[in-house]
């Protein structure tokens, strides 16, 4: 079986010519300037993580009302799949998260993984922006 690292940097050099991992495992698609996905792989892992920025807490929700929205749609996988949504505190900005299990895929799941994880980022940001007060 093919090394992990090996495996999504061929996946990834198809889809994005030149796009490699750097010698930490980490790779940055950069889809639109307020969305790098970050693409990690921990030596010797056999986990794929994927994490972007959705949004920092919204000026015009309360705490408590953006955090039951991010868990809300954590609830079942539903709406965003197989991604979750978790705070990151250092960057003060809720982070929408998947792991693929790398034993188990193959480039075409790879590259379903990275689009359905964008169509989850869209879903998310829409939905933590969309709360109106009153």
């Amino acid at each position: 079986m093919m090394n992990a690292r090996l495996s999504v940097e061929r996946w990834l050099g198809d889809r994005i010519p030149n796009c490699q991992l750097d010698h930490d495992g980490i790779a940055i698609l950069q889809r639109e300037p307020e969305s790098p996905l970050i693409i990690e792989i921990p030596e010797d892992g056999d986990v794929c993580h994927l994490s972007a920025p959705v949004a920092p807490m919204p000026e015009h929700m309360p705490r408590e009302a953006a955090l039951f929205t991010a868990l809300t749609l954590n609830q079942f996988g539903r709406p965003l799949g197989s991604c979750w949504l978790a705070w990151n505190p250092d960057l003060e900005v809720f982070m929408l998260c998947h792991n693929l299990h790398m034993p188990s895929t193959e480039q075409v799941a790879f590259n379903n993984a990275l689009d359905n994880f964008f169509l989850a980022l869209d879903r998310a940001r829409d939905q933590l922006l969309a709360y109106r007060v009153g």
